[in-house]
């Protein structure tokens, strides 16, 4: 699946990490935290992946154990372990072998067991980059070696891998060469790898003396409190080779912009929100290949789609046919809920229609779980058929809310990789502040210079979260439709449904879907 790639800081990520872990991105998750320290392995079952981002308070970034200043050359060292991150992680994902370990853990002390296998695998990626990509792994020990210097404040030999502490003994290490020779990446037709590989971690159990005490900033850490953070006079200056150079330099840049971006747009925002009851407002999270993995899925659905969507174009454009001319929008919705004509919701004249702006919001709320099964599936199939009816990627956005609201895209943005992944990044949870968000998308269209305003609302119209919602739920109703901006309800029960002037029922995906395409077709397209 070739996804249209947005020359902006996530995108750049997910590619360099794509290309270096060899991994399609269904079979990998790769998402972004501000809420971690450390980058997070999620080790069994299907492996996932957490990459950290730094935070920026009072004039300075936090970053894995760092504080850096906001200038050009601390950003530089910020992103450079940034960038180490990135490969240390996709070559987990490409060599690691976690499932492995499973059985072996049972019966045995957790902590201890996955400093084991943290041990044996960050070995493991060691020993591939040193033979596959030893450019990278030159960069990586560059970063070794000075924060090693920073932490024990003496010179540490480029010949020493970071895993291996310090040996006490002759003994132990003799017991660290012979494991550290021991442990190679997977070959092909290797049937003992298991077999091997658990008789290593029996060793290393036995003898948890040898396990290293203390782990690198651009390394995997189950504990986020762990780690030296530095005061903001520290500085580090690295020798890298000029394609890691010019990668750190990228980052920052598409760092700077794609944050100045986030601010503007949550300000926006941030504006209407007086009166308003959300916790938060914020940018959906983001989990791209979350996104392709369910798009892979429903790829047969998105072709009817894109039938039905053409089915569409073709009557219109047919001279044999009475479904030509401007459509009449509350005819449109009407025969929509009804399930009438088309041949009734056009107008037969010549005139253009004024331009349009569309919202679609969508109730993530954990009410919605017990009605939708598949609501990632759903704003997917949504998304997919605005941007194809439309062609225009300023003519609609979309939203998601429970108690808190989330922009996953706005009308300035194109649909591509950033908006894709925040609907990857969609969850069931919370309250359902109905009202609230219905209000807050009001304000966002009733400020947009279009003529005609529609808002569609793909939920089960149980609102929650306050006292006298119910009541704020139906002011609101009225108040959207009385401005003039047609308010169209999807997915509503038979006993809600009666709040909303136009409205569809349903609970079945192809059903809301295949409903939402008519009525959206029916509003935007220019006859």
């Amino acid at each position: 699946m070739n996804l249209e790639k947005d020359d902006d800081f996530f995108s750049y990520v997910y590619d360099v990490f794509g290309k270096f872990a060899q991994k399609k991105p269904e079979l990998v998750s790769l998402t972004f935290s501000r809420k971690i320290g450390y980058p997070l392995i999620n080790r069994f079952s299907e492996m996932s992946l957490v990459m950290p981002l730094p935070r920026f308070q009072n004039g300075l970034f936090f970053f894995e154990g760092f504080t850096f200043e906001d200038t050009q050359e601390q950003r530089y060292c910020l992103w450079s372990l940034f960038l180490a991150s990135v490969y240390h992680l996709a070559a987990h994902a490409a060599v690691s072998r976690y499932g492995v370990y499973e059985k072996w853990m049972k019966n045995k002390t957790r902590e201890i067991c996955i400093r084991v296998i943290d041990f044996i695998e960050d070995m493991t990626v060691e020993k591939y980059l040193l033979s596959k990509y030893p450019e990278i792994w030159k960069n990586a020990l560059e970063i070794n070696d000075k924060f090693v210097e920073l932490r024990n404040g003496i010179t540490k030999t480029s010949n020493c891998y970071k895993t291996i502490p310090k040996p006490c003994d002759i003994k132990d290490q003799n017991m660290l060469n012979k494991i550290r020779i021991a442990i190679n990446p997977m070959e092909i037709g290797d049937t003992s790898y298991e077999k091997k590989r658990l008789e290593i971690a029996d060793l290393l159990y036995k003898n948890r003396q040898l396990l290293p005490k203390t782990r690198l900033p651009y390394c995997e850490s189950d504990d986020n409190n762990t780690g030296i953070t530095f005061s903001k006079k520290t500085i580090m200056e690295f020798q890298f080779d000029d394609k890691f150079s010019e990668m750190v330099y990228k980052l920052d840049e598409l760092w700077q912009a794609s944050e100045q971006s986030r601010i503007r747009l949550l300000k926006q925002y941030g504006r209407h929100l007086k009166g308003l009851h959300f916790d938060s407002i914020g940018v959906s999270p983001e989990d791209l290949p979350e996104f392709v993995r369910i798009r892979e899925n429903i790829l047969p659905m998105l072709r009817r789609i894109r039938q039905q969507i053409r089915m569409i174009v073709n009557l219109t454009d047919s001279p044999k046919t009475d479904e030509i001319g401007i459509v009449d929008m509350q005819m449109a919705i009407q025969a929509i809920a009804s399930k009438g004509r088309l041949t009734e919701v056009f107008e037969h004249n010549e005139d253009r229609r004024a331009e349009e702006a569309w919202v679609i919001l969508i109730d993530k709320s954990a009410s919605m779980r017990l009605r939708f099964d598949h609501i990632k599936e759903f704003a997917i199939c949504v998304a997919e058929a605005a941007n194809e009816l439309t062609g225009r990627n300023d003519a609609w956005s979309m939203y998601s809310f429970d108690n808190n609201f989330h922009v996953l895209k706005d009308f300035r943005e194109k649909y591509g990789q950033r908006v894709q992944a925040r609907l990857g990044g969609l969850q069931n949870s919370g309250l359902s502040l109905l009202p609230d968000a219905i209000e807050l998308s009001y304000k966002m269209l009733a400020a947009d210079q279009r003529e005609k305003k529609y808002l569609f609302v793909i939920t089960d119209g149980h609102a929650s979260g306050y006292e006298r919602i119910q009541e704020q739920f139906s002011k609101i109703a009225k108040k959207v439709e009385m401005s003039g901006i047609t308010l169209v309800a999807i997915g509503v029960s038979r006993a809600t449904s009666k709040r909303f002037r136009n409205s569809a029922r349903g609970t079945d995906l192809k059903q809301l879907v295949a409903k939402f395409i008519t009525a959206y077709r029916a509003a935007s397209s220019d006859m």
